[in-house]
């Protein structure tokens, strides 16, 4: 009798648990605070440095909005093996907010900072080396924008030159 009744709280136990999983990857998040947050609209696009697709670079888009709940939000996003990207602005909210963006795209790699002399009890920080022309890292400097509608399709292409 014990070991049925073992087994049956097991199976109730691990029941509950796939409902509260399945509830809570199921809905949105819904308060006050997020209800306050401006619209985010679907915003993707593509990333070309020197005729090519760039792959695993940072692409981010910063709000330049006249309205002061949306401006200067920033959405970000990461590029695939093609080049292309989709940016979120909150975390569980994909796209941008509505309205003109200063542009930024970044791509490191990172190389080793060992003195020759390196003491072997150290781990010596990797130093990021910047894969892109310097100017693109910055929105103020690197000469790209666009501009997120409501109605989109939000699609840009993102030349960058030397």
């Amino acid at each position: 009798m014990n070991r049925l009744y073992g087994r049956n709280f097991a199976w109730l136990d691990s029941s509950a648990l796939v409902l509260l999983l399945a509830a809570g990857c199921s809905s949105r998040v819904d308060d006050k605070w997020t209800r306050m947050r401006p619209p985010v609209f679907p915003a993707t696009g593509i990333v070309v440095y020197q005729d090519k697709p760039v792959a695993g670079a940072t692409v981010m888009l910063e709000s330049q909005s006249s309205d002061e709940k949306a401006r200067g939000k920033v959405a970000i996003g990461h590029t695939d093996s093609g080049g292309r990207f989709r940016v979120r602005t909150y975390k569980e909210y994909e796209g941008a907010v509505a309205g003109p963006h200063r542009v930024s795209v970044t791509k490191f790699e990172y190389v080793e900072n060992k003195p020759a002399n390196a003491d072997p009890n150290i781990d010596y920080p990797l130093i990021p080396k910047p894969l892109l022309p310097e100017r693109y890292k910055d929105f103020a400097t690197s000469g790209l924008t666009a501009t997120v509608t409501e109605q989109g399709p939000n699609s840009f292409r993102l030349q960058l030159e030397e």
